[in-house]
C-alpha cells in the first residue's frame, strides 16, 4: 500500500468509526426517549422506506398498539406522539444501514483495486461481518421488549452496546496498524499486559453502564459520593442469593457502577504515574490522552448522577459518548505499547 492508498483507506475507516460513534449517540437517545420499541418488525431491506401517507402511518401505529409498550405504558399516545418515537428508532436503524453501505462499497473497490493485501482484506471483511452480527443482536434486543414486559433486557442491551464498542475498537486498531506499518517496532512493551487489565476494567464499567441504563438504575440514588446517606445502602443486598443483586437489582447495579468508577479513577492514574518514565514520547502522549479522558468521564458520571432528574436525556447521552472516547483512548494507549515504536 503506497502513501496515497494508505491515506484513502485510513480516511475511509476513520469515517466508519465516526459513524459508529454517531450510532452509539443516536442509540442512546433512542433508548432515553423510549423510542426503541416503536418499530415492531425487522425488515433490513424494506424497512428503509418509512410510512409515506396517513393510511400507512395508521397501519404502522395499529401494529405498535398490539404490543405491551402501548398497552401498558402508552395508551394515551396519539399518532403525532408515535411519529416522534418512530423516527428516532427509524433513524437509528437507517444509520446502521448507511454504515453497511459506506463500509461495503468502498471495501469492494479497494479490494479489487489492490489497495490492500489478502491479510488486511480478511481483517476488514471480518469487520463487515461483525456489523451484520450487530444488526441481528439489535433485533434480538428489541424482541425482548415485545413480549410481556415493555422494556428490553439489560443483558441484551449490554451485549448490543459492547459489540458496537468492540467493532469500533477493532477498526481503530486496524487504522493504527496501517498508519504504523512502515515504522520499526521494538519488542512489545513489558507493561502491555497490565494495560490490557486496566482496559478490561473499562470494559466492565461500560457493561455496568449498560446495565444501569437498561434497568434505569441511575434514577435511584442521586447523591454523591454517598448513595443517599449510606456508602452501601441496605437495598444492595435485597434479594437472595446475594450475588444475584449485582446483576438484577438497581441499587446493587448502581453501587457496582460507582465502585468500578472509583477503582478506575484511582487505579489508572497510579499505574500511569508508576510507568511514566518507562514510556517514549508517543506513549506518553497516548497516556496523557487516556488520563484526560478518564478525568472527564468521571466528572460526567458525577454530574449525571446529581442532575439526571432535570436532564434525563442530555446528560446520559453525553456520558455514554464520554465512555466511547475513554475506551478509544485506552485502545490507542494499548496499541502504542503493543507496537512500541519511537
Amino acid at each position: 500500500m503506497n502513501s496515497f492508498q494508505r491515506k484513502i483507506v485510513v480516511t475511509w475507516l476513520g469515517i466508519i468509526c465516526m459513524l459508529i460513534f454517531s450510532m452509539v449517540i443516536v442509540g442512546g437517545v433512542t433508548r432515553l426517549t423510549h423510542s426503541g420499541l416503536s418499530i415492531v418488525e425487522w425488515k433490513p431491506l424494506m424497512g428503509i422506506i418509512p410510512p409515506t401517507n396517513e393510511e400507512a402511518w395508521n397501519k404502522t401505529f395499529d401494529l405498535y398498539k398490539q404490543y405491551p409498550e402501548y398497552k401498558i405504558t402508552n395508551r394515551h399516545m396519539e399518532l403525532s406522539d408515535f411519529k416522534f418515537i418512530f423516527y428516532w428508532e427509524y433513524f437509528h436503524r437507517l444509520l446502521g444501514r448507511l454504515i453497511g453501505v459506506v463500509y461495503l462499497i468502498p471495501f469492494l473497490f479497494f479490494y479489487f483495486s489492490k489497495y490492500f493485501n489478502n491479510k488486511l482484506a480478511f481483517k476488514l471483511f471480518a469487520g463487515f461481518l461483525l456489523g451484520g452480527l450487530q444488526g441481528l443482536v439489535g433485533w434480538f434486543m428489541v424482541k425482548s421488549g415485545l413480549a410481556n414486559d415493555p422494556s428490553v433486557s439489560h443483558y441484551r442491551l449490554a451485549l448490543h452496546l459492547s459489540i458496537a464498542f468492540g467493532i469500533a475498537a477493532y477498526l481503530f486498531w486496524n487504522i493504527l496498524d496501517i498508519l504504523s506499518e512502515n515504522k520499526k517496532s521494538n519488542a512489545i512493551h513489558k507493561r502491555f499486559k497490565q494495560s490490557l487489565l486496566l482496559t478490561a476494567g473499562i470494559c466492565l464499567q461500560i457493561i455496568y453502564g449498560a446495565f444501569t441504563a437498561g434497568k434505569k438504575a441511575g434514577f435511584g440514588y442521586n447523591t454523591f459520593p454517598k448513595m443517599d446517606d449510606a456508602w452501601i445502602p441496605e437495598a444492595v443486598f435485597s434479594i437472595q442469593p446475594s450475588w444475584l443483586n449485582f446483576l438484577e437489582t438497581n441499587a446493587a447495579i448502581q453501587f457496582t457502577h460507582r465502585m468500578i468508577a472509583w477503582s478506575l479513577i484511582i487505579g489508572i492514574p497510579v499505574f500511569l504515574w508508576k510507568i511514566r518514565n518507562e514510556l517514549n514520547k508517543l506513549q506518553k502522549f497516548s497516556m496523557n490522552l487516556l488520563f484526560a479522558a478518564l478525568c472527564i468521564q468521571f466528572t460526567l458520571g458525577v454530574v449525571t448522577i446529581l442532575f439526571i432528574g432535570s436532564y434525563e436525556v442530555v446528560l446520559p447521552a453525553i456520558h455514554q459518548s464520554g465512555a466511547f472516547i475513554l475506551f478509544s483512548t485506552a485502545i490507542f494507549f494499548n496499541h502504542r505499547l503493543y507496537k512500541n515504536q519511537n
